[in-house]
């Protein structure tokens, strides 16, 4: 069973490949829908998600709209006001009525968090696809931008698995202090061929046009900012060698770039490692 907050590249796309070679098949179509697991979804498979942690910061909601309607949009308030605004982007699961309780413990050390719901996911109507989930982010990183703006605050742009991509297409908008790439990928090709394996010579694999043109490192190209590459050891769903690749890359491009591995943590539990709070607090000094 797929978990909360978690990328499913690499377990959907043998799930799709693997019935394709027992039938003698070269070729796969992996499709968008694959990845994402809209409110339908969920009710239709009887995905149950995990109990969220109760929400132990006074919140509020915030106004914000894309094309497809009003987005549902939570703030966690913290009560410092120099605290930095965080944009969190959540995994292919994430959604506020089971989430923002959890992101909120464990980021809420760092500054004020803005959740949200992507398209079709929790209050938020639309088509759960990569578009949708882009311009749903853009239009969030527009009203934390004014905010920041307002408040005169520090902006971090905190994206997890397939959150990853989502905020690195807004950093630059927002124009964001700090980005953290969270237990993600450099792209749905690379995840596909680390998490496919020895299979992946052997058939050829056709993604979704909007998936395969994901690529984080070409989307922080221009990025000035500190970018920090949150690695687990012990990642089962996105291997801890696409985190290594996607750091290299970023530092490549000039980028400023610090990679933190936490050996001992898993795909979605980065946060509740005992080192978490003061190797992220040290990394973010100085913003």
């Amino acid at each position: 069973m797929f978990r909360l907050r978690r990328f499913s590249v690499g377990r959907t796309a043998a799930a799709l490949i693997a019935p394709a070679l027992l039938a003698g098949c070269m070729s796969v179509n992996v499709p968008e829908s694959a990845f994402f697991y809209p409110n339908a979804r969920v009710a239709a498979e009887k995905i149950e998600l995990p109990t969220d942690r109760p929400m132990a910061f006074p919140t509020d909601r915030l106004n914000v709209a894309y094309a497809g309607g009003p987005v549902g949009v939570t703030r966690v308030r913290t009560g410092r006001a120099d605290a930095p605004l965080i944009l969190y982007c959540g995994g292919n699961l994430f959604r506020r009525s089971s989430g923002a309780g959890t992101v909120a413990s464990e980021l809420a050390p760092f500054g004020d968090v803005v959740t949200f719901d992507y398209p079709g996911y929790g209050e938020t109507a639309g088509q759960a696809d990569y578009a949708a989930f882009v311009a749903v982010g853009t239009a969030v990183a527009d009203a934390v931008r004014d905010l920041a703006l307002a408040e005169h605050r520090k902006v971090i742009v905190w994206g997890h698995s397939l959150g990853g991509p989502v905020c690195a297409q807004a950093a630059s908008l927002v124009r964001a202090d700090a980005v953290v790439l969270e237990t993600t990928t450099p792209s749905t090709r690379a995840a596909v061929d680390a998490m496919v394996g020895w299979v992946r010579p052997l058939v050829k694999v056709n993604i979704a046009p909007n998936l395969a043109a994901i690529d984080v490192p070409a989307a922080l190209k221009d990025y000035r900012g500190r970018v920090l590459v949150l690695e687990a050891g012990r990642d089962d769903t996105l291997p801890p060698a696409l985190s290594r690749v996607l750091a290299r890359d970023l530092q490549r491009q000039g980028v400023d770039v610090r990679r933190l591995v936490f050996p001992q943590a898993g795909h979605g539990d980065v946060g509740r490692q005992p080192d978490f709070q003061p190797r992220i607090a040290e990394a973010l000094t100085g913003l």
